[in-house]
């Protein structure tokens, strides 16, 4: 072809150049060089997601667990990736003691929820080795990664076949691997994988098509003898539990279990419509549990087409003996939540008037006001308006969450008050809780005897100073006088005013009694006595939190109960920054521009309140008596506006009584200066404590120490 090539011998060293120019990846071999002899003897495991949206039940991970000699799958549901050390616990332990065998090794990929010191210690005590991929290289773990891509392959198809919602894909999971157990491969030749792990070859008649609409049974001693015998609901699967079916209840939006089943599996729920009627089936029967006769639902069938049409899809208590749990969709339903919590409180009278229980509560609140004097029966002047009233109804919680007792409340519609013709003054100081905290720490350090008190329907014991009228409550008008308006003597809940008056009740009393209003602080009242003796009350307008219980409450609300904690509630050094740039979220302090940064960070907060439920402040006994101080501040720590934050802490009997971490309202041009600022508001705070405590009896003769640090710069 040419002339003048030299002739080149092959080298075996390798060109340097060569490399950085044509290097490759080494081929990977299509099958496996071993292969298990024996059950448990090597199993694969891998996570996929995080799987948008999130399901019912808030998880948003998949884990699966495939054994490598008989290849079935066990999969396992992760709100977050730290879960996968004891979802791997309760796998151990469930299929080391259905085979009587052991796990011997476990092949997994390099994440950190796989190679975190809890693990690995776990994995060394029980003697399983451990086989982890190269950096880079999910074909090590071929077996786990092809398996996780057909099942999600499988689950995108079957949604979309019967247009079920995506956040019922854990269910489409479940489903999509309880029949590949169930079926053939070519990796276990002759046999199921399922047959291949128990030996046992599987029935298959009862398989249906995901997401068709069945037709469940509603038993005899569930309905009555002109109320349908099934209701229509949507496939899901099988009871792990029982040996049943798993349906959906798209109006109730419960998951039903029942083995009395008629399926359509050519047909699928129309998941458009079901909102709306929902929403009519609910407002048709309410929260009313009362059973009427037959012949009275038979009526109110009649006279309502509308009425009629809702009640002939079903009644709720069909379904007591059904209903194994719940789940609601994000989406569609957080509008009506309320309307689908069994616990929900009724909020209108209608609602309530057929209902003894409420009725009762209502008797009590009418008899406690008339007992009070708080009203009388007259005639509305001329020219002068009446404020309208309300039933407000309420269930009380314990601590544990049970039901304590069930309240109603008569209030005024305040909304309607004019200023300066039937209220004037409205303020009513509340106790400051440095103040109380104070008087808890003395009260630890001196032994002294503390009581709380409630006064019960304390409103409406407060005297009215302005002509005040309002209609007579439903339920409760007077017959033959229905025209006629109550003029109240004492104050109502919901009016304008009403605090203060009680707060000039309560503190007329006190006055009357011998004690002395606190000048630093109105809700404090002090009487000293002969011999020494000092009587304290702090008084506090409202209902006190069960910090516990409520903290509790606050991490189910966002779906944190089950997440770990962590001893920080914010990682230090790290600032945050409007980041207009990042995915917009929802979150506090950046609420004009949040993002997953603050998303984050707000998170964090939760993961720590997870950890601190049961903490508190602790006071010892004949614990420092001298008031002591900390205070700093940083520097231009908001990147945003260059404003600095301080910060201070008061002790007292060995526990903190006060503290503040707020942003500076200048930008200071200096540390030094940022402390001063800081050291400014600590003083204002110190010198207000020190004459509260003076009142109390315990004086604190020298300086109050304080201690700032300062650098200069």
């Amino acid at each position: 072809m040419v002339r003048g090539l030299p002739q080149l011998k092959a080298s075996s060293k390798v060109c340097t150049d060569c490399m950085m120019g044509k290097q490759h990846r080494n081929a990977i071999p299509k099958r496996s060089l071993w292969r298990a002899s024996q059950r448990l003897q090597l199993v694969h495991a891998d996570i996929c997601g995080p799987i948008k949206p999130v399901s019912n039940s808030k998880k948003r991970y998949l884990i699966s667990f495939i054994d490598d000699y008989s290849r079935k799958v066990w999969i396992y549901f992760l709100t977050e990736k730290s879960e996968a050390f004891t979802t791997f616990k309760n796998y151990k332990n469930l299929v080391e003691k259905e085979t009587g065998a052991f796990i011997c090794c476990l092949r997994t990929d390099r994440g950190g929820e796989f190679t975190s010191l809890e693990f690995n210690a776990f994995c060394k005590t029980n003697g399983i080795s451990r086989q982890l991929t190269a950096a880079y290289t999910p074909q090590q773990n071929g077996v786990a990664e092809r398996k996780n891509r057909t099942i999600m392959n499988m689950v995108r198809s079957m949604l979309s076949e019967k247009q079920v919602p995506k956040n019922f894909w854990p269910e489409a999971v479940n489903w999509t691997v309880h029949v590949l157990n169930r079926s053939p491969t070519l990796a276990v030749k002759g046999v199921t994988l399922e047959e291949a792990w128990s030996g046992v070859k599987p029935n298959v008649d009862y398989f249906r098509v995901f997401g068709c609409i069945g037709h469940v049974h509603v038993p005899d001693n569930k309905r009555k003898k002109l109320d349908d015998k099934s209701f229509q609901c949507v496939l899901l699967g099988v009871s792990e539990e029982s040996k049943a079916y798993r349906l959906y209840d798209p109006v109730s939006k419960k998951i039903v279990v029942s083995r009395d089943v008629v399926f359509e599996e050519d047909k699928c729920w129309n998941w458009g419509r079901s909102n709306e009627e929902v929403r009519l089936d609910v407002l048709e029967w309410g929260d009313s549990n009362e059973e009427g006769s037959e012949d009275e639902q038979g009526v109110s069938g009649e006279s309502s087409p509308s009425s009629q049409q809702g009640r002939n899809r079903r009644v709720p208590f069909w379904m007591e003996d059904y209903v194994s749990g719940g789940e609601f969709s994000e989406g569609d339903v957080e509008p009506n939540l309320v309307l689908f919590t069994s616990t929900a409180d009724p909020t209108t009278f209608e609602e309530v008037v057929q209902s003894s229980k409420w009725r009762a509560t209502m008797d009590l609140e009418i008899e406690a006001i008339e007992k009070n004097g708080t009203w009388e029966l007259t005639d509305l002047p001329e020219g002068v308006k009446k404020i309208g009233v309300k039933w407000v109804f309420k269930t009380k919680l314990n601590e544990n969450g049970k039901v304590d007792k069930c309240k109603a409340r008569l209030v005024a519609k305040g909304y309607a008050q004019q200023h300066g013709i039937d209220y004037t003054e409205v303020f009513a100081p509340v106790a400051r809780w440095d103040t109380i905290r104070m008087v808890i720490a003395l009260t630890a350090r001196n032994g002294w005897s503390v009581y709380q008190l409630d006064v019960k329907s304390a409103f409406l014991h407060g005297e009215l100073n302005e002509a005040v009228f309002i209609e007579q409550p439903q339920g409760y008008e007077k017959k033959g006088e229905e025209h006629k308006v109550y003029k109240l003597k004492k104050a109502l809940y919901g009016l304008k005013q009403a605090p203060r008056a009680w707060y000039s009740r309560i503190e007329a009393y006190f006055i009357k009694e011998g004690f002395e209003r606190c000048s630093c602080d109105c809700t404090l009242f002090i009487k000293t006595r002969d011999g020494g003796k000092i009587l304290i009350v702090s008084l506090y307008v409202d209902d006190l939190i069960l910090l516990r219980k409520y903290a509790k409450e606050v991490l189910e609300r966002f779906g944190m109960e089950k997440s770990n904690s962590v001893k920080n509630p914010i990682v230090p050094g790290d600032r945050l920054t409007k980041n207009e740039g990042g995915v917009k979220v929802d979150a506090t302090k950046f609420m004009a521009s949040p993002t997953e940064m603050h998303l984050q960070t707000a998170k964090k907060v939760l993961r720590y309140l997870k950890g601190t439920v049961d903490l508190g402040v602790f006071y010892q006994k004949e614990g420092n008596g001298e008031l002591m101080a900390y205070t700093d501040s940083d520097y231009a720590g908001d990147v945003d506006d260059r404003k600095s934050t301080s910060g201070y802490v008061f002790l007292l009997s060995e526990g903190v009584v006060a503290w503040s971490s707020k942003k500076q309202p200048m930008v200071t041009l200096s540390t030094t200066e940022a402390e001063f600022v800081a050291t400014a508001s600590y003083a204002c705070q110190g010198v207000w404590m020190r004459r509260v405590l003076e009142k109390l009896g315990h004086s604190q003769g020298k300086a109050l120490p304080c201690y700032v640090t300062i650098v200069l710069l």
